[in-house]
């Protein structure tokens, strides 16, 4: 059995939202917020890989923001999901099972994409 982390950009969310009732003075010394208090999460998925399976654990956040999701959250980095499958010699097609840990945005966007026909279709076509 082999497991990757695979990398699917970063997302800068507000600081007071992510840590809740912890103090901004001890969360700052390890999660340093920028002037608009939003602080750099790296987003990530794990793969299994057990003799033929490939099980992707959550799907990131996909590529389907508009602008309006743009302005309130802030997508940064160069992983994507497909880039990072890519690096461990895979790709989407070669996914065999998806387990969703939970529903949140930056979980399960990733499960669907948009075909070159505007339509949503499975990123895992293949997938269980």
């Amino acid at each position: 059995m082999e497991i990757y982390s695979i990398e699917t950009g970063n997302l800068k969310l507000d600081g007071g939202a992510m840590f809740g009732v912890v103090p901004k003075v001890m969360w700052q010394k390890l999660y340093p917020a920028d002037e608009n208090n939003l602080c750099n999460w790296a987003m990530r998925c794990m793969l299994i890989v057990d003799d033929e399976r490939k099980i992707l654990i959550d799907t990131g956040i996909g590529t389907k923001q508009d602008e309006k999701f743009l302005k309130h959250y802030y997508l940064n980095g160069e992983d994507t999901l497909e880039k990072s499958l890519q690096k461990h010699g895979y790709t989407t097609d070669d996914i065999t099972d998806v387990l969703l840990t939970h529903l949140h945005f930056d979980h399960v966007g990733g499960a669907v994409k948009y075909n070159e026909k505007s339509e949503l279709v499975p990123t895992f076509p293949y997938a269980k």
